[in-house]
């Protein structure tokens, strides 16, 4: 019941000094929202409004209340906080002072202090409520103030304001407002408060009369500060002091130095240093990138000056520009593929090296002359007029020259077994056969008995006489003649009528030529020695130097002749055709003949010069070192290449078509291998950048990347502007 009754005074105590306040002065309820409540650290809007009652757990402070004299001397209203008071004290001895003490401490961040000076003495009673505990109120010292029932200027004038008798409260210049409470500035503050008459406060960045300069620090160089730390650039500068300056276009290879001013790295040229440089100059292409240059068709090399002559000119020509060769000597064609033989190759014989033709194989020499028999022509012939047809001298004929030539021809069925040489039948003489051997018995010639050598039966043997051998009649003692109808000539025959005589009666050895014609019409010679020899004695012939034999019958060859070959007439040999040739069967025969000068060393054996020519007739032309990569060696040290895949002397460089850029080296057909460092591709047309270029910029030479947009800059586009 206590309580209740404390809290029920204290309710009315609150209500009736509120009451009073706010009918001597309309302030009252702002100051009432303002009054601040601190506990704890906690904000003062935590506790904006006072409890219509006390918590449960607060305590009521004792009031000591006094009455004022009035005193028109100032007094000074101190409310502090200590351990448990707040104590007002006057600066006269005749104002009292009034203590409020308190059971409870107030806590330490919610201690104030703070005085006025009242500008009428207290008159009455002054109540001060101070609520601890939950919180801590502290009312403005112009509640200490209050004077009733007669005040002025309640609840005072501020700021050094004075109240006038009519109580209204005359300000100090810079000051407005019914109690001078409002600071008077000429112009808004931007960006600050009005703190003091006619000046402003300004928030962090500001400064100026009306806090509407930015700061900077430091200070722009080249531009204007706009905002706090904040510079808006020259259109010629740029940074965050605007102290770098604007090439525009910008440099690309070099450093901005002023605006619109370049420093070009080492070999970059332009106003925006994106031109470079190469020395010596790229004669038929474009620098791309320093000493870079791309070539335009037709050309290569560091500076595009060495033409492109495609296919490659062959044999070592020169390719004096783009697709025109001068050829070297004993070449021509479009790129030098044709060598020239000064006398055209005959007979379809093709020039496969400066004036080396390669013949077919029925023809021979130099240019394809001499045609070629597969077979050699004997006893001095040549071969031609066409293939495999000899031309014979004058002493022999047939299809190798083979055959002697007898002039006039033998007759009577003889044999020409050499030039000008019969080999006659039996009963047949003379160098064409042309005389009938002279019988061994009488003949009837011209009605005359003459001994001859052989007999001919012509018709049967009369009177008992038989026939031993052809045409020849044995008759009986008692007859002779050539069919033995005539009476034998007893004692006329000398000589007994043997062989080896003749004459009438038998007594001249046989070797006088007769000259008489037989009844056949027969002109009868010497009967037994042979080709100028001369019967000395019966069957004794003295033959001439050429001659040898019992009737010198065979012929002498000095020297004689080799290689089995016959001695079918003086010094003349027929050989072994097949196998060999020559006057004296000396000279091998090699079918069908070697080829290029080659010799045939034996039968069917050909020599060769090795270092040009090979093969069983040496028709295989020698290149040495060998022709490579299936190269055809096509004359003597000239290898015919697949030109689309390889060339050189040897076939040992590939091609590449189109050829190898910068520098690229063709290690195979059509494959090219680059320096990867720098360049790739299939033709190393492509650059390379190590560090690849990024946010769409292009790799333009190598290491070298073309930024795209103007967002980007650096090596690899990815510095951003």
């Amino acid at each position: 019941m206590a309580a209740s009754a404390a809290a029920l005074a204290f309710q009315a105590k609150r209500k009736n000094l509120l009451s009073l306040a706010l009918k001597k002065d309309p302030i009252l309820p702002r100051i009432k929202q303002a009054v601040s409540f601190v506990h704890d650290g906690e904000p003062p809007e935590a506790h904006s409004a006072v409890d219509e009652s006390p918590p449960a757990d607060s305590h009521i402070n004792t009031i000591s209340q006094a009455h004022m004299p009035v005193d028109e001397s100032a007094n000074t209203t101190k409310i502090s906080s200590n351990k448990d008071s707040i104590t007002t004290t006057s600066s006269t001895s005749k104002t009292k002072s009034t203590t409020i003490s308190t059971k409870s401490l107030i806590p330490a961040k919610a201690a104030t202090s703070f005085s006025i000076s009242p500008i009428v003495p207290l008159v009455g009673v002054v109540t001060v409520i101070l609520v601890c505990g939950a919180a801590a109120v502290f009312l403005p010292p112009f509640l200490l103030s209050l004077q009733y029932p007669d005040y002025s200027c309640f609840p005072g004038c501020w700021n050094g304001g004075t109240c006038s008798p009519q109580n209204i409260c005359t300000c100090l210049s810079g000051y407005s407002g019914d109690r001078c409470q409002t600071t008077i500035c000429n112009q808004t503050c931007i960006n600050g408060v009005c703190a003091d008459p006619y000046k402003c406060t300004c928030q962090a960045g500001w400064n100026g009369t009306y806090c509407d300069q930015p700061i900077c620090i430091p200070q722009c160089v080249n531009g204007n500060c706009t905002g706090p730390n904040y510079c808006t650039c020259n259109v010629t500068y740029t940074g965050y002091l605007c102290l770098t300056p604007v090439c525009s276009p910008s440099c690309v290879h070099g450093y901005c130095t002023s605006p619109g001013n370049c420093l070009c790295n080492t070999g970059w040229n332009g106003t925006s240093c994106d031109e470079p440089i190469c020395s010596p100059s790229c004669v038929n292409g474009n620098c791309t990138y320093p000493n870079v240059c791309n070539c335009s068709t037709d050309w290569t090399g560091s500076t595009c000056s060495t033409p492109i002559c495609s296919p490659t000119c062959m044999h070592n020509s020169n390719c004096t520009a783009p697709n025109t060769c001068v050829c070297s000597s004993g070449y021509n064609g479009s790129y030098c593929q044709s060598p020239i033989c000064t006398s055209p190759c005959q007979n379809g014989g093709n020039c496969t090296a400066p004036s080396v033709c390669t013949c077919p194989t029925t023809f021979n020499g130099s240019v394809c002359e001499f045609p070629v028999c597969s077979f050699n022509c004997s006893n001095g012939g040549t071969c031609g007029p066409t293939p495999q047809t000899c031309t014979c001298t004058s002493q022999w004929s047939g299809t190798q020259c083979t055959t002697p030539v007898c002039s006039p021809t033998c007759q009577n069925q003889g044999t020409c077994v050499a030039p000008n040489n019969c080999s006659c039948p039996i009963g047949y003489n003379g160098s064409v056969c042309q005389y009938r051997t002279i019988a061994s018995f009488l003949e009837i010639i011209q009605n005359e008995l003459f001994c001859v050598f052989s007999a001919i039966c012509l018709t049967a043997c009369n009177h008992g006489g038989s026939c031993v051998a052809p045409n020849e009649c044995n008759c009986t003692t008692s007859w002779a003649g050539l069919l033995c109808d005539m009476p034998r000539c007893n004692p006329w025959c000398q000589n007994g009528g043997v062989k080896g005589y003749t004459g009438e009666t038998c007594g001249q050895p046989l070797c006088n030529p007769i000259n008489y014609e037989d009844s056949i019409g027969y002109l009868v010679p010497n009967a037994t020695c042979q080709n100028g020899g001369t019967c000395i004695s019966p069957y004794n012939c003295s033959c001439t130097a050429s001659w040898s034999g019992t009737y010198c019958q065979t012929a002498i060859c000095n020297p004689q002749c080799i290689n089995d070959g016959n001695c079918t007439a003086p010094n003349v040999c027929t050989c072994n055709t097949t196998q060999w040739n020559g006057s004296l069967c000396e000279i091998p025969v090699c079918n069908p003949s070697c080829l290029n000068n080659g010799n045939c060393t034996s039968p069917g054996v050909c020599t060769c010069d090795t270092s040009q020519w090979n093969g069983t007739i040496c028709e295989t032309p020698v290149c040495t070192p060998i022709c490579e990569n299936n190269g055809n060696c096509t004359s003597p040290g000239v290898c015919t290449c697949d030109a689309t895949q390889w060339n050189g002397t040897r076939c040992e460089t590939p091609v590449c078509t189109p050829i190898c850029q910068n520098n690229g080296n063709c290690t195979s057909p059509g494959v090219c291998t680059c320096d990867t460092s720098q360049w790739n591709g299939t033709r190393c047309e492509t650059p390379v950048c190590s560090s690849p270029c990024q946010n769409n910029g292009n790799c333009t030479a190598p290491g070298v990347c073309t930024c795209v947009t103007s967002q980007w800059n650096g090596s690899d586009c990815t510095t951003r502007k």
